[in-house]
C-alpha cells in the first residue's frame, strides 16, 4: 500500500462527501471533542435530509468505532473545525476514503488491502460489515422519515 494520501479530488464525490461528518465523529471517539458527534449528525442532517442524513451519521458512527477497536493506535485526522485544512487529507484519511470508495465500486481487494492498512494487517468483519452497509446506504435514495406537511389528526377506526 503506498503511503502517498490521495487528494480529495481522487474520491468519488459521493464518499468525500461523508469526510466532514467522519472527522467530527473521529474528534469525538478519540477525545480532541467528546461533542463531535453532534456536529457530525447535524452536518449529515443538512447534507442528506433527516432519514438518510441521520441514518449516514450513525452508521458512519458505527464503521469508525469497529475500525477503532481494531487498531492499537489512534486515526490521524485533520482538526474538522480549522477551515484551511478542510481538503487535505491525512494518510489516514486517504485510507479511510479508499476502503469507503472501494467497498461502494466492489473493489473487494483493494477495500481489504486498505483496511488492512487501517488496522495494522487485520480485516475485522465488524469493519467490514458496517462500511459496506454505510456505503450501501450512500448510495441509496433519498429517505425522509417526517411528513412534508402540518400534523393532523385523523379518526382511525
Amino acid at each position: 500500500m503506498s503511503s502517498i494520501s490521495p487528494s480529495i479530488t481522487d474520491v468519488p464525490p459521493s464518499v468525500a462527501a461523508l469526510l466532514p461528518v467522519l472527522r467530527h465523529h473521529l474528534a469525538a471517539l478519540q477525545g480532541s471533542n467528546p461533542l463531535g458527534w453532534r456536529l457530525a449528525f447535524g452536518l449529515a442532517e443538512q447534507r442528506w435530509g433527516e432519514g438518510k442524513g441521520l441514518a449516514l451519521a450513525h452508521r458512519s458512527q458505527v464503521f469508525l468505532s469497529a475500525l477503532l477497536a481494531a487498531r492499537p493506535v489512534p486515526l490521524d485526522c485533520v482538526d474538522p473545525l480549522h477551515i484551511d485544512d478542510r481538503d487535505t487529507l491525512t494518510e489516514d484519511e486517504g485510507n479511510l476514503m479508499i476502503a469507503l470508495s472501494a467497498m461502494s465500486s466492489d473493489d473487494a481487494p483493494r477495500a481489504r488491502l486498505t483496511i488492512m492498512a487501517l488496522t495494522g494487517g487485520r480485516v475485522p468483519a465488524s469493519a467490514v460489515s458496517t462500511g459496506l452497509s454505510l456505503v450501501h446506504l450512500l448510495g441509496s435514495s433519498p429517505t425522509t422519515i417526517r411528513r412534508s406537511g402540518a400534523p393532523a389528526l385523523r379518526a382511525v377506526s
